[in-house]
C-alpha cells in the first residue's frame, strides 16, 4: 500500500513538472511583443555614431607624438634693481648710499614660458611677456638640447615674440601653422607646454568661443586680436605653447588664463577658461618682424563710445540693426578728420564689411598698414556716406594726442537739480576737477546717484560721472540740466553723452513712468 501511495505521488509530481515546464518553454519561446516594450538593441552592441566624419583623425596621442620635439622650454633671466626704499626713505638717494656704504643691490629674476619652433632656421613664436625684460634667454628643448635665443622682434599689443637660436646645422622639428579663421567652436583641441615646471605637459578641450576679448594682470587684450577661448587646460608656464588641431596644425599661441573679477573672486583661477592668440594674426605680425623688425598697424584717430550699439541706440537713429560703432572724439589732424569724419558718426562697414562692434572695429583697422587707404561706410543724420580714409601708424597718432585748451571753473548757478531717468546730479563743486581728474575745459554736471532699479544703473552709469550733452544739447550746469529733463515725456529715447576717466561716452535711455 505504501509503495502504491508512494508511486501516485511521484506521477503527480512528474505530471505538474511537465505542464509547468511546458508553460514555461511556451513564454521563453514567446514572441518579443509579449517582453517590455523597453528597447534593449544598445546592450547587444555598439551603436552607430549619429554625426559622421569625412575622414578619420589622428588621436591625441599620434598629434602629441608629433609636436612634442617642436615644443621648447624658454626660461627668462632678467637682473632688476632690488628696492629698498621701505627700509630708509633715503635709500634712493645715491649720495645716501655712497656716504653710509649702502650698495646699490641688483636682484636675479627667473622666469619659464613655452614656445614652438616654426623654422629649421630657428624661429620660435611664443609670447612677448614669457620673455620682456630679459637680459638673458634659453630654450630647451625636449631631448634636452640648450640654446640660447634672441628676440627677434615682438608686437605687445597681442603678446606676441618672435626669438631665434643657432642650430649650428642641426636639423630642427617643426609644427606646422593651421587656418585659425577655419576653427569652429566645438572642435578638439590640445595645448602642449611647461606649466608649474611640469614639463611638456599635453592637456585636451575644445574650442569653447571665439572672438574674445579679456583682461589680464597685465591690460586687457583683444580687439587688435580676439582670442580663442577654449576649456585645454592652461597654467602658469603655459605661456607660449602651442595649441594644435585635430590634424596637429598650430591654431593658436596659449596666451592667458582667466582671472575671476564677480563675487569676491577677483584672487582665483577659474578653471577651464583659457585663452590661446589666433595663429592668423601671429603669422601677420611675424611677416612684419621679419621684413621691418617691427609691426606697424594701422590708426584712424578717433575716439570709439565706450557702450555698443544697444537696441535703445538703433532706435534712437532709426537704425535696422544695432551694428556699428558710434565716434565720441575726432583727433585734430589725423586721418579720419582729414577724411571728414565727424564726433558722433556710427562707422557701419569698413571696406564693404559690417562693423559688428569696437573690437571689431579696432580689428580692422590694426589689421591693415600705414599707408594703406580703407573705405568707410558712416551713418550721419539719417543718411549713409562713404569715406575714404589713409592710415597713419598707431605710434604716430598716439603720439599725437594732447590735451585741450583749458578753461577755469565756472562759478556752479545755484538751482536745485531736477531728478529725471533716475539719475541725480550737481554741479561741479569748486576744487573737485582734481578728484574726478576732470580736464579745465569740460563742462558738465556730475551725477551725484542712479536709482538701483533704473535703466542707467543697468547700464552702469553711476556717481562720478560727468554728463556733458544731452541728445546732442551741451550740458553746462543744472539749470541745462533741469531744462533738458522738463522737456521729456514718457517714452522718449534720451541719448547722454558721459565723460569718466579721460573718455566720452554715449549712453541712450528710455523714459519711463517711473522716471
Amino acid at each position: 500500500m505504501d509503495r502504491k501511495y508512494s508511486f501516485a505521488v511521484l506521477l503527480v509530481v512528474v505530471a505538474v513538472s511537465v505542464v509547468f515546464g511546458m508553460i514555461l518553454g511556451g513564454r521563453l519561446n514567446a514572441p518579443a511583443t509579449m517582453l517590455a516594450a523597453t528597447d534593449t538593441a544598445w546592450l547587444e552592441k555598439p551603436q552607430e555614431a549619429t554625426l559622421t566624419r569625412s575622414a578619420p583623425g589622428p588621436s591625441f596621442a599620434d598629434i602629441a607624438e608629433e609636436a612634442l620635439p617642436a615644443v621648447v622650454g624658454v626660461q627668462n633671466t632678467s637682473i632688476q634693481k632690488a628696492t629698498q626704499e621701505g627700509e630708509n626713505p633715503h635709500q634712493s638717494d645715491p649720495l645716501f648710499r655712497w656716504f653710509f656704504r649702502t650698495p646699490e643691490s641688483e636682484r636675479r629674476s627667473v622666469g619659464f614660458g613655452s614656445g614652438f619652433i616654426i623654422s629649421d632656421e630657428g624661429y620660435i613664436l611664443t609670447n612677448n611677456h614669457v620673455v620682456e625684460g630679459a637680459t638673458k634667454l634659453r630654450v630647451e628643448m625636449k631631448n634636452g638640447e640648450k640654446y640660447e635665443a634672441t628676440i627677434v622682434g615682438a608686437d605687445p599689443s597681442i603678446d606676441l615674440a618672435l626669438i631665434k637660436i643657432d642650430p649650428q646645422g642641426v636639423s630642427l622639428p617643426t609644427l606646422p601653422l593651421g587656418d585659425s579663421a577655419r576653427l569652429r567652436v566645438g572642435e578638439w583641441v590640445l595645448a602642449i607646454g611647461n606649466p608649474l615646471g611640469l614639463d611638456y605637459t599635453v592637456t585636451a578641450g575644445v574650442v569653447s568661443a571665439k572672438g574674445r576679448d579679456f583682461q589680464t594682470d597685465r591690460r586687457i587684450l583683444g580687439g587688435v586680436a580676439s582670442y580663442i577661448q577654449t576649456d585645454a587646460a592652461i597654467n602658469k608656464g603655459n605661456s607660449g605653447g602651442p595649441l594644435l588641431n585635430a590634424g596637429g596644425q598650430v591654431v593658436g599661441i596659449n596666451t592667458a588664463i582667466y582671472r575671476g573679477g564677480m563675487g569676491g573672486m577677483s584672487d582665483a583661477l577659474v578653471e577651464g577658461v583659457g585663452f590661446a592668440l589666433p595663429i592668423n594674426a601671429a603669422r601677420d605680425a611675424v611677416e612684419q618682424i621679419l621684413e621691418t623688425g617691427s609691426v606697424q598697424r594701422g590708426f584712424l584717430g578717433i575716439t570709439m563710445n565706450t557702450y555698443d550699439l544697444d537696441e535703445d541706440a538703433r532706435d534712437y537713429y532709426g537704425l535696422p540693426d544695432a551694428h556699428g560703432v558710434e565716434i565720441t572724439e575726432v583727433q585734430h589732424g589725423m586721418p579720419a578728420e582729414r577724411a571728414g569724419v565727424r564726433a558722433h558718426d556710427i562707422i557701419r562697414q569698413v571696406d564693404g564689411q559690417d562693423v559688428a562692434n569696437r573690437s571689431d572695429l579696432l580689428s580692422k583697422i590694426a589689421t591693415r598698414r600705414p599707408g594703406e587707404t580703407v573705405e568707410l561706410t558712416v551713418f550721419r543724420d539719417g543718411k549713409t556716406i562713404d569715406l575714404a580714409v589713409k592710415l597713419t601708424s598707431r605710434e604716430e597718432g598716439m603720439a599725437a594726442r594732447g590735451s585741450g585748451e583749458t578753461r577755469p571753473d565756472r562759478e556752479p548757478e545755484p538751482e536745485t537739480p531736477v531728478a529725471g531717468l533716475g539719475i541725480e546730479v550737481d554741479n561741479i563743486p569748486p576744487g573737485a576737477r582734481e578728484q574726478l581728474a576732470l580736464p579745465d575745459d569740460v563742462e558738465g554736471v556730475v551725477i551725484v546717484g542712479v536709482d538701483a532699479a533704473s535703466a542707467a544703473a543697468d547700464k552702469l552709469i553711476g556717481p562720478g560721472m560727468v554728463i556733458t550733452g544731452l541728445n546732442d544739447n551741451p550740458v553746462r550746469n543744472v539749470s541745462d540740466w533741469n531744462g533738458a529733463m522738463r522737456k521729456l515725456e514718457v517714452g522718449d529715447l534720451v541719448k547722454i553723452e558721459i565723460w569718466f576717466r579721460g573718455q566720452v561716452m554715449f549712453a541712450y535711455l528710455k523714459v519711463t513712468a517711473e522716471e
